[in-house]
């Protein structure tokens, strides 16, 4: 089956095509996007069967754990065994933005989406595609560049292989994405000594 293709406005994406994406995402589908850094793709988190798919398509030969995307604190906080008061006063002043922060994962954080030292990467990102898609899902998702395992991450469709572009529900094409700095990563766990 085709690959479906909407070309959409970044800053101001299409209702049609938000729609489109979210349902696909809704039903377990793939969709590959324009993130507020390169072309990346998405799932949803909690669907084992779907994360197997995006990993499979990634290339990726074993479990590994992705960073999944939320709608703010609230939905963060259901991944997490809690959110200390530092933590929260951090997640206030940089979300949403291009800032990923590792914390232990919960209950509700689904097992195949976790590190191996169970903890759970989560970002709240501040463009409106992104933020609109979440919240028509009303579930996190998986968020991980449209590139095969090792290889550089993209800034137009062209330049992404056709085998990652054939194993996507839905492309949303927003053209050549502007050069832009990657997410901020950082682990904020408590150890014996204090944070690491």
């Amino acid at each position: 089956m085709r690959t479906l293709e909407f070309f959409i406005t970044i800053t101001d994406p299409e209702e049609e095509a938000v729609e489109k994406a979210a349902s696909l995402l809704l039903s377990g589908g793939v969709v590959l996007y324009p993130s507020d850094t390169v072309y990346g793709m998405l799932c949803r988190a909690d669907r084992k069967g779907s994360v197997e798919r995006l990993a499979k398509i990634k290339g990726y030969d074993k479990p590994r754990s992705f960073i999944l995307i939320v709608d703010g604190l609230e939905m963060a906080g259901n991944l997490t065994s809690g959110i200390d008061p530092e933590v929260m006063e951090i997640l206030k002043l940089r979300w949403p933005g291009k800032l990923t922060v590792v914390l232990p994962s919960g209950d509700g954080c689904p097992t195949w989406v976790r590190g191996e030292d169970n903890t759970v990467a989560l970002r709240h990102p501040a463009d409106p595609l992104s933020g609109q898609l979440l919240k028509h899902c009303g579930v996190p998702l998986v968020s991980t560049s449209a590139n095969h395992a090792g290889e550089d991450a993209h800034l137009s469709i062209s330049a992404i292989p056709e085998s990652i572009i054939a194993g996507a529900d839905i492309v949303l094409n927003a053209g050549d994405l502007p050069p832009s700095s990657p997410s901020t990563i950082i682990r904020l766990l408590r150890s014996n000594q204090g944070r690491t």
